[in-house]
């Protein structure tokens, strides 16, 4: 090969190299789709740079059709490239799977194979030779039919690549990413119209495709998107759509407490619509130091804005380079004053629920006392009538005192098993009673959950009931007890019966002298709201609805 100097080689090889670098730093360090494809648009486009000055620096035709032919695989790979990065970018990662790229690569494989071996065809140069008119020496060569079908197909992609960032630019409501994908725009089209006047013969300089400096132009302008936007850390429309979206406040800062972004949610919790980027957050945010001392990297702090009003939890993430140095920070700010507002009622309801149980403790321990006097006072009565009375009065006084008992124990205050306080109140009479569960049965039908208002009517009117059938029923001391207890529809259905002798046909349940039947009319009609009946059918059956309350 026979090499001539040439005033272009060597600021292209200084372009090449750093190129290469800048494309290799990219493919390592930026490993996202978006990043890998960036690089390998660089690499392509320095690998036509570097064999483009190659050819320039050939002496002799062969030296120079061997470069030329050499340029292709980064010229195939560019247009591509190119496509996928705009595609990438803009967020329409579904149009690309592998049927996509097969077809996208189809003209640009078989450009390579036809230029490496165009002179069995002539395809892609018709004919070439040398040029020694100018200052050094050049190569004239005739585009064959395939390089122009080729070079249409390029700039196809390119126009829809261009397209793309265009759409991008209009849809995009931030500014700063506006900028970015203008920028991005112009570094890559300004290779193309190079390229395309180099086509049409209207290169001002003589030996040079300008096409090589609008690369070197593209390569640094991607350089410095990389470097001043971060450019693959954020694709913008995943940015839009997740970032800006958030309901968390979100601040990036750089190391000196300026702010480098920002969403809505942030301006909205400083309370200013004024621009924020570039300025210390101190400056537009006094709270700031006051709420976070120096800003150190920490994490799950609480801090109180706008006098006790409102409540954030704060983290600080750190953001690491490839070199494991903290760059910046994101400084996330959750508003969380809804949540401790209800950790704050939720609290005092545990209060207020302990505080009750302490209540019905207190209120079950003090019927014990009085039920207790009332056992000691009826020691002192001689006459059988009053003790038994007493007696009658310390069973009524121990229904309640059972209810509480039962409300202190639940899990919850407001509702207890009526069916188990059934049952433990009806054993509390049998023992009462001297009644024996051998002798007579006592079967208990249902389950219905009850508050206290309406529990305390129903268990006096049970222990009236069952008390009446203990005491007047059985004189043979047998027989069978039964007490249903059932809800239908919000209506509550009570029915206390037994098989025992009954009550005559001549005494009115309602009328009568007995203080018991009187309360069991008294509970049923006016404090429950609700119909009793009485069937005497089989035994005694009293009946009894309501509704709850």
């Amino acid at each position: 090969m026979i090499w001539q100097q040439t005033p272009y080689t060597i600021p292209l090889a200084g372009v090449t190299i750093l190129s290469v670098a800048l494309g290799i730093y990219i493919w390592f360090h930026y490993r996202s789709p978006l990043g890998r494809t960036g690089s390998v648009t660089i690499l392509a486009s320095t690998e036509w740079i570097l064999t483009s000055a190659l050819t320039l620096a050939g002496g002799d035709l062969y030296t120079k059709l061997f470069w030329r032919r050499m340029q292709f695989p980064g010229i195939v790979v560019l247009p591509v490239a190119w496509f996928t990065f705009a595609v990438l970018y803009t967020g329409r990662e579904k149009w690309l799977n592998r049927r996509t790229l097969t077809g996208l690569s189809l003209i640009p494989v078989i450009t390579l194979v036809l230029a490496f071996t165009n002179e069995k065809h002539n395809l892609i140069w018709s004919s070439s030779a040398m040029n020694t008119t100018g200052p050094f020496v050049v190569v004239d060569a005739t585009f064959g039919v395939w390089l122009w079908v080729f070079m249409g197909y390029a700039y196809v992609l390119f126009l829809l690549g261009a397209f793309l960032f265009l759409v991008q630019i209009v849809t995009c409501s931030r500014p700063r990413y506006r900028r970015q994908t203008s920028i991005l725009l112009f570094g890559t089209t300004v290779p193309w119209i190079a390229s395309a006047l180099a086509l049409f013969g209207l290169n001002p300089f003589p030996g040079l495709d300008l096409t090589l400096v609008a690369l070197t132009m593209t390569n640094l302008i991607v350089a410095f998107n990389i470097l001043y936007f971060r450019l693959g850390d954020v694709i913008p429309l995943a940015r839009e759509v997740i970032i800006e979206s958030m309901s968390d406040g979100v601040i990036v800062l750089d190391m000196k407490n300026c702010i480098v972004d920002l969403n809505p949610s942030a301006r909205q919790l400083m309370g200013s619509n004024t621009e924020f980027i570039g300025k210390p957050v101190g400056e537009v945010w006094p709270e700031w130091f006051s709420v976070m001392g120096l800003g150190d990297i920490t994490e799950g702090k609480e801090i109180v804005l706008d006098e006790g009003q409102r409540i954030c939890d704060v983290s600080i993430s750190p953001l690491i380079d490839w070199r494991d140095r903290i760059v910046s920070k994101v400084v996330v700010l959750r508003d969380v004053t809804d949540r401790k507002r209800s950790e704050k009622i939720k609290q005092s309801l545990k209060e207020k629920e302990i505080l009750l149980q302490e209540i019905h403790h207190r209120v079950k321990n003090n019927i014990q006392v009085i039920c207790s006097l009332l056992n000691l006072q009826s020691r002192h009565i001689k006459d059988k009538k009053y003790a038994e009375m007493l007696k009658e009065s310390q069973d009524r006084i121990k229904s309640m005192g059972l209810i509480h008992e039962k409300l202190y124990k639940s899990e919850s205050l407001a509702q207890i098993d009526f069916s188990e306080y059934i049952k433990d109140l009806a054993q509390s009479l049998f023992r009462s009673y001297g009644a024996s569960a051998s002798n007579i049965a006592l079967k208990i039908e249902g389950n219905v959950c009850l508050g206290i208002d309406t529990a305390i009517p129903c268990g006096l009117l049970i222990n009236e009931l069952v008390s009446n059938s203990l005491k007047h029923a059985f004189p043979d001391r047998k027989g069978e007890i039964t007490i249903v207890f059932r809800s239908d529809n919000g209506c509550i259905e009570l029915i206390v019966s037994d098989n025992g002798v009954g009550i005559p046909d001549d005494i009115d349940f309602r009328t009568t002298e007995s203080l018991g039947l009187h309360l069991v009319t008294i509970l049923a009609e006016d404090q429950l709201g609700g119909e009793i009946t009485l069937n005497r059918s089989t035994g005694t059956a009293f009946h009894i609805t309501f509704e709850v309350k």
